[in-house]
């Protein structure tokens, strides 16, 4: 797949399944703190707890950070047609490329030593570190190795040499970036990382009109767009933290050697799960001669078909940290209770892509036209891949990457195999197929183990009941009645 997800940011049945009544729960399983008034019990106390909240607004966040960055991507798509929306594609998402080769699994490793209280101001310490070392060995390996590159695994690039160059060197401000973002998280520090999120999804839209759109700079354009919007959100992201630390001193320091550890058993997952996802957009280029115009069509089919991430990345994102920070039957209580809603959630979103991406399509990117079968085959996949993303936070969480690392390198094996031979057969629509089948696999796997792990049965993970659509229901009246009323306040103000 070509765009979207980083973040690199990895759930059951009936009611009578749950915990006691005697003590209110939250959405995780997770007893709540005794009150002195009456405890909210049921769903109620589901839609209150604090893990719910920290999802909510997370999934909140992203759909307005889904709203910003699809527009960027639709206004970048009708500016620019597919021959010149490929090369983009190509050039932008280098950098993220070279992260997941290159930083080892170090920012799951700060995600989860910060969701388990160690010092910040160890993890930044090694955070900065980390990013300098590796940011030279990259670079200058990259820039040596462009001309096979663009030969191979970035043809949609081909003759873009000075654009390659300069986004590389935005490597360390995505770096520092992932790891502060990863740290925030890990402190639950939510609030703050989506502002910052919304802000930058804003300056990149309206760049985006000023530097394509008005000036008319091309890919030039979406370029320097993507290198001023790196350098914001690295600034935004390490003062979110700076400031976090000042506030919090608590917590042993983290050794490099713990931090290093870790991302080394994760690693593996990090770096198969990556190209497990982006393999045939690789593959595409490498593959198909003229690549430029079969990318941009793939890519435009890959960037509507992931906006079905959205909920599981809310979710696993708060998930994975909880997670670390809970006993074995608290967390096995979680995975339950958050898979199923996850589920449900996903596909809802998925079914109602459908005729948005057909419309859309049709109406607004006629020029995009034959990516819509790439889509509908590679949809599917994406909601298989979304449940592998739930349960993979939960193994991770329960100290156990390695196991995700075993998955993640058999799927991206199939994957490969699969795209070598359905893309020069079928094209697009055959990396798309071979997604499709990988995904499946992977999410088969990930849930036999989560399984294992939590002691629940794999279709209670992941068939959603009555309670879940309650739940749902419940939430979605919640969400209604705030806006409700806050669009009733003002008008009541200014009555008075």
């Amino acid at each position: 797949m070509s765009e979207g997800a980083e973040i690199e940011l990895e759930n059951g049945v009936a009611a009578p399944a749950d915990p006691t009544p005697l003590a209110p729960v939250d959405l995780t399983g997770a007893p709540l703190a005794p009150a002195p008034v009456a405890a909210p019990s049921g769903e109620a106390a589901i839609l209150r707890s604090p893990f719910a909240r920290k999802v909510a607004g997370v999934f909140g966040t992203r759909v307005a950070l889904f709203g910003l960055a699809f527009s960027t991507s639709i206004l970048i798509s009708w500016l620019l047609d597919p021959k010149l929306y490929g090369p983009l594609v190509a050039i932008t998402t280098l950098p993220g490329m070279l992260s997941a080769i290159g930083m080892f699994g170090l920012p799951s490793a700060t995600n989860y030593f910060a969701g388990k209280g160690n010092s910040l101001a160890s993890l930044m310490r090694a955070a900065f570190v980390f990013t300098a070392l590796l940011s030279i060995v990259l670079i200058g390996i990259v820039w040596f190795a462009l001309p096979w590159l663009e030969s191979s695994f970035l043809g949609a690039a081909k003759g873009h040499d000075d654009m390659l160059r300069v986004i590389i060197f935005t490597l360390p401000l995505g770096m520092l970036a992932a790891f502060g973002g990863t740290i925030l998280y890990g402190r639950q520090s939510v609030r703050s990382y989506n502002l910052i999120q919304l802000a930058q999804a804003s300056m990149s839209f309206a760049l985006t009109i000023l530097l394509v759109g008005v000036l008319g700079l091309g890919i030039w354009g979406g370029v320097w767009s993507s290198v001023i919007i790196s350098a914001l959100l690295a600034a935004a992201v390490l003062f979110a933290v700076w400031r976090l630390a000042q506030r919090d001193r608590s917590g042993s320091p983290a050794s490099i050697r713990s931090l290093l550890s870790y991302g080394a058993r994760v690693y593996p997952a990090s770096l198969t799960s990556f190209f497990n996802y982006r393999a045939d957009s690789y593959l595409i280029q490498a593959l198909i001669i003229g690549s430029a115009g079969p990318y941009g069509l793939y890519a435009r089919a890959v960037t509507m078909a992931e906006i079905v991430f959205y909920v599981p990345d809310s979710i696993g994102t708060i998930f994975l940290p909880r997670v670390a920070g809970s006993t074995a039957e608290d967390a096995n209580q979680m995975v339950r209770r958050v898979s199923r809603l996850s589920v449900l959630l996903t596909v809802l979103v998925a079914l109602a892509l459908i005729p948005t991406a057909f419309v859309g399509i049709h109406v607004v990117l006629t020029k995009y036209v034959d990516c819509l079968p790439a889509f509908f085959v590679l949809l599917p996949g994406v909601v298989s891949l979304s449940v592998a993303k739930v349960m993979s936070s939960f193994v991770s969480g329960r100290g156990r990457p390695g196991l995700i690392s075993v998955v993640t390198s058999v799927a991206l094996v199939l994957n490969v195999g699969l795209n070598l031979i359905f893309i020069p057969r079928f094209g697009i629509v055959g990396a798309s197929l071979a997604s499709l089948i990988s995904y499946t696999a992977h999410a088969a796997m990930t849930l036999f183990i989560a399984s294992r792990l939590s002691g629940h049965s794999m279709l209670t993970l992941i068939v959603p009941g009555r309670a879940e659509v309650a739940l749902l229901v419940a939430g979605l009246r919640r969400l209604a009645g705030r806006i409700r009323s806050r669009n009733v306040a003002p008008s009541a103000g200014a009555v008075r």
